[in-house]
């Protein structure tokens, strides 16, 4: 019934296995696991289909190395349930996530539900981003409110119960397959193409739910590949964002949402700004 997606690609063993532990104790057992190994070392390798060797529902497809983006391509091309799920190697999930998400997502007719999350560190919760209290369901028309919401960033009396959840991201929520379609993540951008994926999907569907419950946990680890320390590759990483943002932008009719689009450009460029001002 859900399949869950996790691209792999070196992760410390520790962190990959605190990961697919956490799926395993979930409260709802009608999934499937499929890890997209992405050219990861050989130790990795081993780990993982040793792990997977008495787990009828953990499958482990082993791929030449091609970027988080083919390799979540990759799983949604193999896998054939009616809800998929994206799971990050080094981050877990909260138990009741796959129910709770199962159960909204069915009864309220949603091609998308979406929950909060903790960002870890130093196995320290140090933030935790959530919805206002309640189920909040956009569509039609409103759409276009938590459009302006992923898009800008910013809040205001149309889109006010997103609060702090964060909308641009693809973890800590469960799609409808049918939904998805054809579309694909970008495989020529290499920062933010969660963002690009969310902001596509958003236009093709009928039903978003946001919910005030916490399903994920988010760990910020210092070998992640959106903390590195290359100055020049990151800034080259926000550009390519940035010149696929403006394809869209200047497909866009619509006034406020190509505003909405402006300032997602200008938050990106303040982004290099203040890449270029570290030391």
């Amino acid at each position: 019934m859900i399949d869950i997606i996790i691209p792999v690609y070196n992760t410390p063993l520790n962190d990959l296995e605190r990961c697919l532990d956490s799926i395993l104790t979930q409260s709802f057992d009608n999934y499937k696991v499929y890890i997209i190994d992405d050219g990861s070392n050989e130790e990795t390798k081993l780990f993982l289909d040793n792990y997977v060797n008495d787990k009828d529902n953990f499958i482990v497809k082993h791929i030449i190395n091609g970027g988080v983006s083919n390799a979540r391509n990759t799983g949604i091309e193999i896998s054939n349930s009616k809800y998929i799920a994206f799971v990050d190697s080094d981050d877990k999930v909260e138990k009741n996530f796959l129910k709770e998400a199962f159960d909204l997502i069915e009864d309220n007719n949603l091609d998308l539900i979406i929950g909060g999350y903790h960002e870890i560190k130093d196995d320290e919760i140090i933030r935790t981003r959530l919805s206002l209290p309640g189920l909040h369901v956009y569509e039609g028309e409103s759409i276009n409110n938590f459009l302006k919401k992923l898009l800008s960033g910013k809040t205001n009396d149309n889109n006010k119960e997103i609060n702090d959840c964060p909308v641009g991201r693809i973890y800590n929520r469960l799609f409808k397959r049918d939904s998805i379609n054809s579309l694909r993540f970008n495989t020529n951008v290499h920062m933010s193409e969660d963002t690009l994926f969310m902001i596509d999907y958003t236009q093709m569907v009928k039903r978003i739910g946001i919910v005030d419950k916490v399903w994920y946990n988010y760990y910020i680890n210092d070998y992640s590949i959106s903390n590195s320390k290359d100055k020049d590759k990151m800034i080259s990483r926000i550009n390519g964002f940035i010149d696929e943002i403006k394809v869209r932008m200047n497909k866009e009719e619509r006034e406020q949402i190509k505003n909405a689009y402006q300032a997602r450009v200008d938050k990106a460029n303040n982004f290099i700004n203040e890449i270029k001002d570290i030391k």
